[in-house]
């Protein structure tokens, strides 16, 4: 005969829970049972309603016993509400004393009521004094019982306490325990088993935060700092996770995952393409197609949806042959080199060089359009076109010209990969041309054109993935980076208590003490005020995952910011707030000078702005890093507009990244570093002075520069 045995979970706490960054945790518990020779059947009630049914395992069960049969379920019945531990059945517990008390203290008190009223009914002359006297006694013993009428009325209030306190928890509660396992055990012979149950549950979440606490001696911060790495736990599984060892992991999934699968590569040639879509549908600057040839402006002819069967390239017409009208579009639009390509031919011409429409077209000058197509530039995509050629076209001599702020110029890769822009185009070729409207009766012909046109679709196969052809135009190779994850599980120290109430809880998972470096930076022209730049290195062993971070100086809250993934040895920086001892004014001046160019050129304006910027150190103590940021005006929209820095003169020749020693009490002054995706330094103007200023003394740093440009259209400066 089989044995049973009904276990509730709530009376065996949680031995301990790994959460995950997938809003999942694995829980582990262990149950004390008195195995039984034979089949023992095993229910545990008052499980997570969240928990993964699948994910259930059974250990510990030693080689006296064996694991026949597991299986999870989560009730649907109300069922579950009557365990003991539940709070619905506690609350009806006290409910049901405070009920008895009432009745009793009701008693009493009526006894109470009745005594008092036969004690008024006694008079003297029916009552001798012998009868009195025992009277009282037995009044004075039957009210002893009735003053602990005032003793139930206090227990009845702490049962209220009870259901008041049992019933705000059973509100702020998140989730249920509906969730119950039944195992089937087989053993050899009676013994006592310690069963230890794993289970998966989801609705719960934790997320790394961070305080770093600084200190000041004699008001200069230390370069000791310390980290407190905690974690924000948050979980609604429905059950309590009461002085529980957590452990806090990276890792996202805890499911089983399969070995990804290969599937085979193969090419496609490319397909012609309707010079209608080469015209209409060209892909703009910054939506370029890998697929681009060559073709207007420089774009391929491939550009678009390709049209099996169809062709409407100029070199698809025979010897001798008119072409049709698409075909003559496309000679004139679709071809490389851009306008005027052919203005050295003998036939007649269109407004802008090209054949008229319906014109025939001789063979060799189709094949001049192909070799041109093959030869000539695109407007973004090869190295050898120069700013100042007709899209392509046969590049002249240039003279180096000055950079930016008047320092000689450097050759410079452009924004899309060509190797020597100059000034005076837009992205180092010369400007578009404007597009050309169509007549509509073309229109009307490529549409009846492409109608009857027949399409040849690829067969439906799903073992293999489709790549266009090699280009041969050169483009710059793409390279796709995979990198591992990496898994990293935190032990939080001691045992946690984490309450199924969806509120966020912290615990500390480590206080690491780390090494900083102070700076004094300042931005004078946004506010003129010195703040305190802490950098620290993590040399701990921890990997610091990207999280908000709390600063803390002195105690006293100070600023709120965030760090993204800190590998150990890498380096952060937070701000420890402003420095009120250091006092900064900021000061700019403008004169503008109108000169005359004659009858023959234009009137120019010039306009000289100078900046000063003065530093008091107030403190007893040497700043030793002082940074001040500043910036000067760039023009790229105008090009008749120049910006000429004056002073300090060293910077016009310094690159980016380089400081120059200005030879004044160790002053260097250099542009600021280009940030991620190009931002900052000498292409947008930006520079820092760098310095070491000494207690209670006062520095000035001056700068210059001119703005020049026509006199007709005054220069504004404003923020991007």
């Amino acid at each position: 005969m089989a044995s049973t045995f009904t276990i509730s979970a709530f009376d065996h706490p949680i031995k301990s829970v790994t959460v995950f960054k997938s809003s999942k945790a694995e829980v582990v518990r262990s149950f004390d049972i008195s195995l039984k020779k034979g089949r023992n059947n095993v229910e545990i009630r008052g499980l997570s309603s969240f928990i993964d049914t699948h994910s259930v395992r059974v250990s510990g069960l030693g080689s006296a016993a064996r694991l026949l049969d597991v299986a999870c379920t989560i009730a649907t019945s109300k069922s579950a509400s009557y365990l003991p531990d539940s709070s619905t059945e506690v609350i009806r517990k006290l409910r049901v004393r405070k009920n008895t008390l009432e009745r009793e203290r009701t008693l009493r008190n009526n006894e109470s009521q009745l005594l008092l009223a036969y004690a008024g009914t006694l008079g003297g002359e029916h009552v001798n004094p012998q009868q009195m006297t025992a009277f009282l006694e037995g009044f004075m013993q039957q009210g002893k019982k009735i003053i602990e009428e005032a003793s139930l009325s206090e227990q009845i209030i702490e049962l209220e306490r009870l259901i008041e306190a049992e019933n705000e928890k059973s509100t702020s509660k998140r989730g249920t325990t509906d969730g119950k396992v039944n195992i089937v055990l087989g053993a050899d012979e009676d013994f006592n088993a310690e069963i230890k149950l794993t289970y998966i549950v989801s609705n719960a979440t934790w997320e790394p935060t961070y305080e770093l606490h600084a200190t000041t001696e004699n008001g200069k911060p230390s370069n000791s700092v310390a980290l407190h790495y905690r974690a924000r736990v948050t979980q609604s599984t429905g059950e309590d996770w009461n002085n529980t060892l957590l452990t806090l992991s990276t890792v996202t999934g805890t499911t089983t995952k399969a070995i990804p699968k290969l599937r085979a590569l193969k090419l496609h040639p490319s397909k012609a393409t309707p010079a209608f879509n080469n015209v209409f549908q060209r892909p703009s600057a910054f939506n370029n197609h890998s697929n681009v040839t060559s073709g207007l402006f420089g774009a391929g002819n491939n550009v678009g949806p390709s049209v099996p069967g169809l062709s409407f390239s100029a070199s698809n017409v025979p010897p001798g042959e008119k072409a049709s009208g698409f075909q003559s579009q496309q000679a004139a639009f679709g071809s490389s080199g851009g306008f005027g390509s052919f203005a050295n031919q003998s036939q007649q011409r269109s407004a802008f060089g090209f054949p008229q429409f319906g014109q025939q077209i001789p063979q060799p000058q189709i094949q001049q359009f192909q070799q041109q197509q093959q030869a000539q530039s695109s407007l973004f995509g090869q190295s050898h076109s120069t700013p100042g050629t007709s899209f392509g076209a046969a590049p002249s001599q240039q003279q180096p010209q000055p950079s930016l702020f008047g320092q000689p110029h450097q050759p410079q890769h452009s924004l899309f990969g060509q190797s020597h822009s100059t000034p005076g185009t837009s992205f180092g070729a010369a400007p578009s041309p404007q597009v050309l409207p169509i007549d509509p009766t073309l229109l009307a012909q490529y549409q009846a054109e492409l109608a009857s046109a027949e399409g040849h679709p690829l067969p439906d196969e799903d073992d293999f993935e489709n790549v266009a052809s090699p280009n041969t135009t050169g483009v710059e190779p793409t390279t796709v980076v995979a990198e591992t994850p990496i898994a990293i599980s935190y032990s939080v120290q001691g045992e946690s208590t984490i309450p199924s109430d969806d509120v966020v809880h912290q615990v500390v998972i480590a206080v690491l003490p780390f090494e900083a470096t102070i700076s004094y930076i300042s931005v004078p022209r946004i506010e003129p005020r010195v703040y305190l730049q802490c950098q620290v290195k993590n040399s701990s062993e921890y990997r610091l995952l990207a999280g908000p971070v709390t600063v803390i100086l002195d105690d006293s809250y100070v600023s709120r910011t965030s760090i993204e993934d800190i590998n150990t040895g890498d380096n952060f920086d937070c701000t420890l707030g402003d420095d009120a001892s250091t006092k900064v004014t900021y000061s700019c001046t403008s004169r503008t000078a109108k000169e005359s160019g004659g009858a023959f050129s234009e009137t120019t304006n010039t306009t000289t702005y100078t900046t000063k910027i003065s530093l008091h150190n107030k403190h007893a103590f040497v700043i030793d890093d002082l940074i001040v940021k500043d910036v000067i005006p760039t023009c790229d929209q105008d090009k008749r507009t120049k910006v000429i820095l004056r002073k300090p003169a060293a910077l016009a020749e310094a690159k980016d990244r380089q400081i120059v020693d200005l030879k004044t009490d160790g002053l260097r002054v250099g542009w600021e570093k280009v940030a991620e995706g190009g931002k900052g330094g000498e292409k947008e103007g930006k520079f820092e002075w760098r310095w070491k200023v000494g207690s209670g003394a006062k520095v000035t740093l001056d700068a210059e520069w001119e703005v020049q440009g026509p006199g007709d259209s005054p220069t504004r400066v404003f923020y991007s």
